[in-house]
């Protein structure tokens, strides 16, 4: 799923389910930078954003649903969308 859909969809409650890649794209589409792993879990930054998003993906390669609404609640708080 592209980035802006996917935004959209999260932001509708819509957080089951979701591809780690597809999230992935909406990460770096909000402007967050892959840095590498830390273990078996793979840490995100953004200029602004002090702390970095750490997440790590289910076995079946869908992202956490916790991990999106901290996601969401990180975008809502520094008001990051994808560009």
């Amino acid at each position: 799923m592209e980035p802006v859909p996917l935004w959209n969809s999260v932001n509708d409650g819509e957080i089951l389910n979701v591809s780690f890649n597809d999230f992935r794209r909406l990460l770096e589409a909000c402007g967050f930078k892959f840095q590498g792993p830390r273990g078996i879990r793979l840490v995100f930054t953004h200029r602004s954003v002090p702390d970095p998003l750490v997440l790590q993906p289910l076995r079946n390669q869908d992202t956490k649903p916790d991990e999106i609404l901290r996601f969401l609640e990180l975008a809502k708080e520094h008001g990051l969308s994808p560009r």
